[in-house]
C-alpha cells in the first residue's frame, strides 16, 4: 500500500471515529464522556508514540540504500523491483541479450542512493526499474 492510499484510509478512519464518539458522548451524558474521553486519550497517546517509532525505524531502513548496478557489463537485461504490493510480470522473449564487447571503462559512477540506479555500466538488454507500486505492473517485449 502506497503511502498516500495510507493516508486517505487513515484520515477516512479518523473521520469515522470522531463522528462516531461524538454521537456516543452525546448519548451517555457529558460526565460519562469526560471519563471515557480520558481513557481514550491514553491510548490515542499510546497509538502515536507507536506510529512514530515505526516511522523512525522505516525511515532508518530506507535510508540504508537502494539498488543498484555500478562499473558493471551485463550480458542480459537488468530489472530492480522495489516496495510492490501487486503482482509485478517482466517477460522479454526473443533469446538472451548480446554481451557488450569491453566492459566500460571505469568512470564517474554514482553509487546507488535512495532509489535505483544503473550508471557506469554496459548493458546488453533492457533496463526495467520499478518501485513502489501500489497495484499491478505488466512489462512485456518482444514477440
Amino acid at each position: 500500500m502506497t503511502g498516500q492510499m495510507q493516508a486517505r484510509w487513515g484520515g477516512a478512519a479518523a473521520a469515522v471515529a470522531v463522528v462516531g464518539l461524538a454521537v456516543y458522548f452525546s448519548l451517555v451524558g457529558w460526565d460519562a464522556a469526560q471519563r471515557w474521553a480520558t481513557v481514550l486519550g491514553l491510548f490515542v497517546g499510546l497509538a502515536g508514540l507507536w506510529i512514530a517509532v515505526a516511522g523512525l525505524r522505516r525511515g532508518r531502513r530506507d535510508a540504508a540504500g537502494g539498488q543498484g548496478v555500478v562499473g558493471s557489463s551485463v550480458g542480459g537485461g537488468v530489472a530492480m523491483v522495489d516496495g510492490t504490493c501487486g503482482n509485478v510480470r517482466i517477460r522479454h522473449t526473443g533469446g538472451p541479450g548480446t554481451a557488450p564487447v569491453t566492459p566500460p571503462a571505469p568512470g564517474p559512477a554514482a553509487p546507488p542512493g535512495n532509489g535505483q540506479t544503473v550508471s557506469g555500466s554496459a548493458v546488453g538488454g533492457p533496463v526495467d526499474q520499478v518501485r513502489e507500486t501500489g497495484g499491478d505492473v505488466d512489462i512485456e517485449q518482444g514477440s
